[in-house]
């Protein structure tokens, strides 16, 4: 984002001091939100909500041209910036919400617990169920205009994981022995399908970004690995020109696959894919 759109110099000049660059943030470490907060005399939230045009910047919204910019802070006191993202062919349901992107970018980076999840406008219904699968649903706060509400204020006698029997919500991925495609597509939290999918972006042999699948307890709001790798690449301020191909990795006794999904678009963005099955070991 240049400076004159982002229309707070101090904000701008901070960032620059603390992360010594012009490039927009994906996340900020413990530290640097801390340093940055010192330097603007804020609190965490104030800072997050300070950055909301930031993260709104990453949207790409081709049919709502509405662009969704979603913080979230783990109890390390890390933000994780989300911007939703919609294809510009096929259905409405081909769009990832801004909120989603936080919560995978900060599920990606192994963050802690997240407590909070700062919004540049109300949540929808679909995302309010979407945080309900996390573990600490009940505490989760969430800010948007310069409100603050608890979660459960905002889907009061909600439908939750409990009420399917799973008694281990979404917490975070099985990520600290990841190597091989396939362990990120075992990283996948799918209780209610036991689906196993991931999907990759390559430019040659470098690995770009990746995405597991997110499943919820409604069924509608799992979380897409299409929608969640192409997101993933755009926070990394990766454009679709830098992929060479991309990888989806299932395992062989899924109950559905990714398959066609990732087809289509590779086909759209006439970029080459592959499909890779495994078994259990």
């Amino acid at each position: 984002m240049s400076p004159n759109k982002l229309q707070d110099p101090a904000l701008l000049q901070a960032l620059q001091q603390v992360l010594f660059t012009e490039q927009v943030p994906h996340m900020l470490n413990s530290a640097q939100s801390a340093a940055l907060c010192k330097q603007l005399s804020c609190s965490v939230l104030e800072l997050a909500e300070r950055m909301l045009p930031l993260a709104a910047s990453f949207a790409v919204t081709p049919k709502s041209h509405f662009n969704v910019g979603a913080i979230a802070i783990d109890t390390q006191q890390q933000l994780f910036l989300g911007a939703n993202y919609e294809l510009a062919y096929g259905p409405l349901t081909g769009s990832l919400h801004g909120e989603q992107s936080a919560i995978f970018n900060a599920l990606s980076h192994q963050a802690s617990s997240i407590e909070s999840l700062v919004i540049n406008a109300a949540p929808c219904g679909y995302c309010r169920q979407f945080m309900n699968e996390l573990e600490n649903a009940k505490d989760l706060q969430i800010r948007f205009n310069q409100q603050n509400y608890r979660l459960p204020q905002l889907l009061p006698e909600s439908f939750g994981p409990g009420d399917l029997g799973i008694t281990a919500p979404l917490h975070h991925l099985a990520l600290s022995d990841a190597h091989k495609p396939s362990d990120f597509a075992k990283a996948s939290y799918a209780p209610y399908s036991h689906t196993q999918s991931a999907m990759f972006a390559y430019q040659g042999d470098k690995l770009l970004a990746w995405s597991c699948y997110i499943e919820n307890v409604a069924f509608s709001p799992s979380l897409s690995p299409l929608l969640t790798l192409l997101s993933q690449l755009n926070l990394n301020h990766l454009s679709l020109d830098k992929v060479e191909r991309f990888e989806l990795w299932e395992h062989n006794d899924n109950r559905f696959s990714f398959k066609q999904e990732l087809q289509n678009f590779a086909e759209y963005s006439e970029k080459p894919m592959t499909h890779h099955g495994y078994s259990k070991t």
